[in-house]
Order: C-alpha cells, then structure tokens, then sequence
C-alpha cells in the first residue's frame, strides 16, 4: 500500500515539475486592432498625446449654451409663473435653517469625538473608560 501511494505521489510530482518547467520558444505578439472612436462620444478611444480633453470641475455649474437656448419666465404659462413664484417666496425659510442649524451645533460634540477616536485608531472609547 505504501509502495502505491509512493507511485502515485512520485508521478504526480514528475508530471508537475513537467508542466511548471516547460516552456515555449516560439514569441507571440499580441493581435493589434485598429483603435476607433467611441461608440457613445465618437471621440477617439486612446487620444493622441496633447489632445486629451481636460476633465471638468465638478463644482462648477454646466454651461446652459448660447443665450437664445434659455427659457425666461415671460415664455412660462400661467401654472408654470405660479410655481416659480412659490420658490422665490424664502420668508418661512430661516425657521428650517435656524432647526438644522441648532441640529447640527448639537451633534457637533459627538462627530468631534468620533473623528478624534478614527484618528488615534480606537475603536469604542467605552472599553477604555473615557466618556465623549
């Protein structure tokens, strides 16, 4: 029995050390196909060095066109000024800003200790017996 398993150890290990050593002589390239444009932007795939298209700022507000392409509210219908003008009217506002203004000054303590914590790397103050 241990002859056989020897047998069977010892030509698995031939045939692996086989098929880890070999090699091929032969060098193949990889197939080049030709780059196209997108199929979305019809810009080309890989640009040209220099021609890259500098990314955008995210903060900055899109760029709505030529002056011609904006809506005034003189073209809105009736309905449409009625709904324009009810965002305009900020009169109730400061109460809502006011509430979350006094939400966050409250929750302020506890996302500074929460933040002190994730720097130092500790993860529960209470297992050290420090209170926020």
């Amino acid at each position: 029995m241990k002859s056989l398993a020897f047998a069977i150890l010892t030509v698995v290990a031939v045939i692996f050390a086989t098929v880890v050593t070999s090699r091929s002589d032969a060098t193949v390239s990889p197939p080049t196909y030709p780059v196209g444009p997108e199929p979305i932007t019809g810009k080309a795939a890989v640009p040209r060095p220099g021609s890259e298209t500098p990314q955008r700022d995210p903060f900055s507000p899109y760029d709505p066109g030529p002056p011609e392409a904006l809506w005034g509210s003189e073209q809105l219908g009736a309905a449409e000024k009625a709904v324009l003008d009810h965002g305009r009217d900020v009169s109730g506002w400061s109460s809502v800003h006011d509430g979350f203004r006094n939400a966050v000054l409250e929750q302020q303590p506890a996302f500074a200790a929460g933040a002190a914590t994730s720097q130092l790397g500790i993860d529960d103050l209470a297992t050290l017996g420090v209170l926020p």
